[in-house]
C-alpha cells in the first residue's frame, strides 16, 4: 500500500504534451481574435480622422451654385402687345478663407491631443493583452493542476478506503477507520467535481480571448520556474519608470489636454471670426429671334473681409464653458487616480515578486518535508503506531503543499508581468521568456512541443 500511495503522489500530472498549445500560440491567436484589443485599434484609427476634420475649418471653403430658367413676359405699350421669352443661366463661385478663428485653432489642438490619447490607449491595450493572455493561460494551468491534485487525492483516498475495509474484515482495524476513510473518499469526490467545473470555466475565459478551444496547454517544465529578482531590484526605480512610460498614464495626461483645449474652444464661442470671402457671378440671357432685345452676358466679382462677432447668445457660451471647466476638473481627478494606481500597484507587484520568491522556495522545501512525513506516517501505520486518519492527514498536507506551490508560482509569473506592464516596458520578449519556461521548444520560430512530465 505504501508504494501505491507514493506512486499516486509522485506521478501526479504525468501525461504526454506532444500536441499541447503553448503561451506564444495563445498570444498570437489573441492578437487576431481578442475583441478588446481590436476595439482599441479601431478606436485609435477612428480618432485619427479628428485632425483633418478639425483642420477643415482653417482651409479654403469653395462652392459652386448654378441656376437655369425660362422667363416669359408680356409687354404692352401704346396699344401694342408683345410676348417675350428668354432663357437665363447663372453661375456663381464662392470661396472663403479664415483669417482669424481662435475656436477652430483650439479644436485642432484638441483633436491632436485626442489622437495621442487614443494612441496611448491602444498601446496600453497591446500591453494589457499580453498580461490578460498570460493570466488566462496560467489560470487554466492552475485549474488543471488543481483537478489533477483532486483526482490524485480521490484515488489515494479510494485505496485507503479499500485498505481500511480489508483490515476491518480481518479484524486489524475498527469500523471507525472504515467510516473515516469513506468520509475522506466522499469528500474527495465532491472536490473533483468542483475542480473540474472550475477548469471548464477557466478554459472558457481563455476561449473568450482567442475564440478557440484547446485540448491541452503546455505546462511548466518540471513544474518549476526560475526565481528571478526584479532588475533593477529597487521599487522606486520601477515607479519612476512607470510614471514616465506607463501608457494608461500617458492616455490620462492627453485626456486632460483634450479637456483643456475644449475649455478654450468653447470659451471662444463669442470671439470674432475674420475671413476673406470672394465670389464671382456670371449670368447669360438668351432671347428668341423675334425679340427686340439682344442677348446679354454679365460677369461680376468681388472680394471682401468679413467679420462675424457673436457678442451674446443668451448665455450659451458661458454655460458651455462652465460645463467644460467641470469636465476638466473631473479629468484631472482621473489623472490623479491613474497616477496613484501606478504608484501603489507597482509597489504591490514588486512586493509580490520579492515575497513570492521566498514563498516558492519555502513551498518547494515544504513538499520535500511533506513527502518525508508521508513516508514515515505510512511506515508507522504498517506497524500499527499510526492510524488511518494520520495517513489521510499526511496525504492531505502533501497535496495542499503541491497545490500551494503551483498557485505561488503562477502568482509570481503574473506579478513579474504586471510590474513590467505598470512600468510601460512589457513587450513580446517578456512573453517569449515565460514561454521558454514551459515544456515546449521553438525552432526557427516554429513550435515543437517536447514530451514532458511534471513532478
Amino acid at each position: 500500500m505504501k508504494r501505491s500511495l507514493l506512486f499516486c503522489v509522485l506521478t501526479l500530472g504525468l501525461s504526454s504534451y506532444s500536441h499541447a498549445t503553448d503561451l506564444m500560440d495563445i498570444y498570437q491567436q489573441a492578437l487576431e481574435n481578442d475583441t478588446v484589443f481590436k476595439n482599441a485599434y479601431d478606436n485609435y484609427m477612428s480618432s485619427t480622422e479628428a485632425i483633418p476634420q478639425a483642420r477643415a475649418a482653417l482651409f479654403p471653403q469653395v462652392g459652386i451654385n448654378s441656376q437655369a430658367g425660362r422667363n416669359l413676359q408680356n409687354v404692352q405699350a401704346g396699344g401694342l402687345s408683345t410676348n417675350l421669352s428668354y432663357s437665363n443661366t447663372i453661375w456663381q463661385v464662392t470661396a472663403s478663407q479664415a483669417v482669424f478663428n481662435y475656436q477652430a485653432w483650439a479644436k485642432v489642438a484638441q483633436a491632436k491631443a485626442s489622437v495621442k490619447s487614443a494612441q496611448a490607449t491602444f498601446n496600453d491595450a497591446a500591453q494589457n493583452l499580453i498580461l490578460r493572455t498570460a493570466k488566462a493561460y496560467f489560470d487554466v494551468l492552475f485549474a488543471k493542476d488543481t483537478l489533477d491534485f483532486a483526482e490524485a487525492k480521490k484515488r489515494a483516498n479510494k485505496r485507503q478506503f479499500e485498505q481500511a475495509t480489508q483490515r476491518f474484515q480481518v479484524g486489524l482495524d475498527a469500523i471507525t477507520s472504515v467510516y473515516e476513510a469513506k468520509a475522506a473518499y466522499d469528500q474527495s469526490i465532491a472536490t473533483v467535481i468542483s475542480a473540474r467545473n472550475n477548469q471548464i470555466n477557466q478554459s472558457e475565459n481563455l476561449r473568450k480571448l482567442t475564440n478557440h478551444v484547446y485540448e491541452s496547454l503546455a505546462p511548466l517544465r518540471d513544474s518549476k520556474i526560475p526565481l528571478i529578482k526584479p532588475e533593477p531590484n529597487d521599487v522606486d526605480q520601477w515607479i519612476d519608470t512607470g510614471l514616465k512610460q506607463n501608457y494608461k498614464l500617458y492616455a490620462a495626461r492627453y485626456s486632460l489636454e483634450v479637456a483643456k483645449e475644449n475649455v478654450k474652444s468653447l470659451s471662444a464661442g463669442n470671439w470674432p471670426v475674420l475671413a476673406i470671402q470672394t465670389n464671382a457671378t456670371q449670368s447669360h440671357n438668351t432671347v428668341d429671334s423675334t425679340s427686340f432685345f439682344a442677348p446679354t452676358k454679365q460677369t461680376q466679382a468681388n472680394v471682401a473681409l468679413t467679420m462675424n462677432f457673436p457678442i451674446f447668445q443668451g448665455g450659451l457660451v458661458q454655460s458651455q464653458t462652465r460645463q467644460a471647466q467641470y469636465g476638466f476638473q473631473s479629468t484631472s481627478e482621473q489623472l490623479e487616480q491613474t497616477y496613484r494606481d501606478v504608484v501603489v500597484n507597482s509597489r504591490i507587484a514588486f512586493n509580490t515578486i520579492t515575497d513570492g520568491i521566498s514563498k516558492v522556495k519555502a513551498d518547494r522545501q515544504t513538499i520535500i518535508s511533506q513527502k518525508n512525513s508521508l513516508e514515515s506516517t505510512e511506515a508507522q501505520f504498517e506497524v500499527g503506531t499510526r492510524t488511518m486518519v494520520d495517513v489521510v492527514n499526511a496525504q492531505q498536507r502533501l497535496f495542499e503543499a503541491q497545490e500551494q506551490l503551483a498557485r505561488d508560482q503562477y502568482d509570481l509569473i503574473n506579478a513579474m508581468l504586471t510590474l513590467k506592464y505598470l512600468a510601460g516596458t512589457l513587450n513580446v520578449n517578456d512573453i517569449e521568456l515565460v514561454n521558454s519556461w514551459l515544456a515546449t521548444t521553438r525552432v526557427n520560430g516554429m513550435a515543437s512541443v517536447s514530451s514532458a512530465t511534471t513532478k
